[in-house]
């Protein structure tokens, strides 16, 4: 997986691609065709699989005419100071199925299992570092008999580990509500199991706000407890936005991370620039950083400042 990953980062990310001028910003017919024909193909991929998992629920189903797949795939390479060089990715589609009267999806993914459990792969910096054992193929079905515009409740299951075929079993809880004229507070509460480790469950919060017509906040922090981990593992950031443009920002971050009951509870905390900007296609992102991070994994360690730079591209598909 990790080559064609490679070949669709070299394919959109060329010499000089960085730049944003009015040249850099038109594809060639070469890159249109080769851009847009993998992304047709993932989309008509996905929606070919959600069409036979509806078809449970229905005879009549035209697999051509079906379009209810949406996505991410993401890819992130990366040099840290502290850890070296390593090529992250990540990708995540949802189907949800029509005759099933929509309270019924299907999720594919891979990356880390607490992203895909919580459905919070959007939040979670790359930069915060992972047990890379957990970046495995994962499937599940969902069902989600209440969904408003505050609410919303969500069960599921599915497998994780491919061949190993680890089950998993989850409920979930959201919370939105829009506070005063421009802060929006959400809430996720997840219980799950996990054949491989027990018990869990998870809580995040989270608030954006427009501090004006140009400056964005976002804030959250995330706990989760299982059996397999330290305590309480959790993970908090801070960004803030600035939109110079309307498909182009600029933020700064400072982030920390760490489980409870570790030798050295704070694992980690660094800080960082950012540019993120819409690429070529209004359905591809690239995000630019550098930044500086105080690792310590050990008592006897001594936490310095390591330097760190990565890029991110990211693919949207579907609807």
């Amino acid at each position: 997986m990790r080559w064609w990953i490679i070949g669709l980062l070299l394919l959109v990310v060329t010499p000089g691609a960085l730049g944003q001028s009015k040249e850099t910003e038109k594809p060639t017919e070469d890159e249109k065709a080769m851009i847009d024909s993998f992304r047709e193909g993932l989309t008509k991929s996905v929606n070919a699989t959600a069409a036979w998992l509806d078809s449970f629920f229905a005879e009549d189903i035209d697999s051509d005419a079906y379009d209810t797949a949406s996505g991410s795939l993401r890819v992130t390479p990366e040099w840290d100071e502290y850890d070296g060089f390593r090529l992250d990715s990540s990708f995540r589609a949802t189907v949800v199925f029509p005759h099933a009267e929509r309270k019924f999806s299907a999720i594919i993914g891979r990356g880390d299992f607490d992203d895909f459990i919580n459905d919070t792969q959007q939040s979670r910096p790359s930069v915060i570092r992972r047990d890379q054992s957990d970046e495995e193929w994962m499937l599940g079905l969902g069902f989600d008999p209440q969904v408003s515009n505050k609410h919303s409740l969500s069960f599921g299951a599915g497998i994780r580990g491919g061949l190993a075929l680890d089950t998993y079993l989850r409920a979930r809880y959201k919370y939105e509500s829009i506070i005063g004229d421009n802060i929006e507070f959400f809430t996720q509460s997840v219980a799950f199991w996990r054949d491989s480790d027990g018990f869990g469950i998870a809580q995040t919060f989270e608030f954006d706000a427009a501090l004006s017509d140009n400056w964005f906040s976002k804030s959250w922090v995330k706990g989760t407890f299982a059996e397999r981990t330290e305590g309480v593992r959790w993970h908090a950031s801070q960004k803030i936005y600035y939109m110079y443009h309307f498909e182009r920002a600029i933020a700064g971050e400072v982030w920390w991370y760490g489980e409870t009951e570790l030798d050295v509870p704070m694992q980690d905390y660094g800080l960082r620039a950012l540019h993120r900007s819409r690429f070529k296609r209004e359905w591809l992102f690239l995000e630019g950083w550098v930044g500086l991070h105080w690792p310590r994994e050990t008592l006897d360690e001594q936490r310095k400042p390591r330097w760190m730079v990565g890029l991110e591209l990211e693919l949207l598909f579907g609807n």
